[in-house]
């Protein structure tokens, strides 16, 4: 089953920009999809579309059944997003920044219970946001994604500036995340991060999808031992195209 189909989708900035050209491919349930590519090609912009923060200029988009942009309403209440820089209420203690958003989506005292349990923050429940290390903070982001019980997560760089220690936090809860059925869309400058994480990848360059394929699939295809390797294999062919 779809979760995601995009087909066609175009965006364009200010009549010039073309952020994306075309660009088509597909999210199945309960995977982990990883978007890649280097700064600028795109991947911000399909998940600010995805997940309704921006219009496309054309295209055909549906997120979970719902069109996107008509039925933006409905796609917000079964999809979290975590983006990169998740703020959080500074002077406001784990516990309270959770309930914030449990109370948004209309849940009880005991979705909140359940989040700190499950994301390993109940320890913590009384500390400030502001007093927590960068990989609690990232718990904490992943929690308040968790609120409003989505279908579908939305992590933009999730392991961005995090320590190694922090970083295999991240990948764990992930992993916990699609264990509970959740499909995962995710962005990331880390190859190795999407190899270890990811069923499927889409590689975008200069606003269009250059592959679709699994982490193993790419390797194979380049006769590479890692997906950095292949990939940057597959980014020096397209140099040497241009």
């Amino acid at each position: 089953m779809k979760v995601i189909d995009a087909e066609n989708l175009w965006k364009i900035y200010n009549k010039r920009k073309e952020a994306l050209k075309g660009i088509t491919f597909s999210v199945n349930s309960g995977e982990v999809f990883s978007l890649l590519g280097p700064n600028g090609a795109g991947k911000t912009t399909t998940v600010k579309i995805l997940s309704c923060m921006i219009r496309p200029t054309r295209g055909k988009v549906e997120v979970m059944g719902y069109n996107v942009p008509d039925e933006c309403g409905k796609v917000r209440e079964i999809v979290g997003v975590v983006p990169q820089e998740f703020q959080g209420f500074s002077d406001l203690t784990v516990e309270e920044n959770i309930s914030y958003f449990v109370k948004l989506y209309r849940g009880d005292r005991s979705q909140v219970d359940e989040l700190m349990k499950t994301l390993g923050l109940l320890e913590y429940r009384k500390v400030r946001f502001r007093n927590l290390s960068g990989g609690y903070k990232r718990r904490v982001a992943v929690a308040c994604s968790l609120a409003g019980d989505p279908k579908l997560l939305f992590m933009d760089e999730p392991t961005v500036g995090l320590d190694p220690r922090s970083r295999r936090d991240v990948w764990n809860l992930i992993n916990e995340v699609k264990a509970k059925g959740i499909t995962v869309l995710l962005t990331t400058h880390y190859l190795d991060e999407a190899q270890r994480l990811s069923d499927r990848i889409g590689i975008i360059y200069d606003g269009k999808i250059v592959r679709l394929s699994s982490p193993k699939e790419l390797m194979e295809e380049f006769r590479k031992q890692t997906l950095e390797e292949a990939y940057l294999a597959l980014m020096e062919s397209l140099g040497d195209s241009s």
